[in-house]
């Protein structure tokens, strides 16, 4: 099978087009209307924000895809302050939801890989 998908750091240059795919994908998902585009370009100023690990995946030159981390804590019962990273906002574009790929990165691994999540799969 032939891995026609390419994941790749997202640049400047990507911004806008990330952030359309951001409202269309979470479109109505929700609540009526959308937020989290907007929710995506603040996090992108926010110092939190880790751009070594902002990614968009592309299939035939579109992206249709994104992910982002963003640095985090847990305030433990016991006082501690643990660093995390939080993963989101994430979408892939509505037209692409729903399809399940087998080892969709082609690990061939020996029983394959298959993603499906609530929002992917019904």
């Amino acid at each position: 099978m032939k891995n026609d998908y390419i994941i790749r750091l997202e640049t400047s240059k990507d911004h806008t087009q990330v952030e359309h795919l951001v409202r269309e994908s979470f479109w109505n998902v929700y609540q009526p209307g959308y937020l989290e585009h907007y929710v995506l370009h603040c996090l992108r100023e926010d110092p939190a924000f880790v751009p070594e690990l902002d990614f968009v995946m592309e299939r035939d030159g579109v992206i249709i895809g994104q992910n982002i981390f963003v640095r985090a804590s847990i305030a433990a019962d016991d006082g501690r302050n643990i660093p995390i990273l939080t993963m989101g906002p994430i979408c892939i574009a509505p037209e692409v939801k729903r399809q399940v790929r087998k080892d969709p990165f082609g690990l061939r691994s020996g029983a394959g890989c298959e993603i499906r999540c609530r929002h992917c799969v019904p």
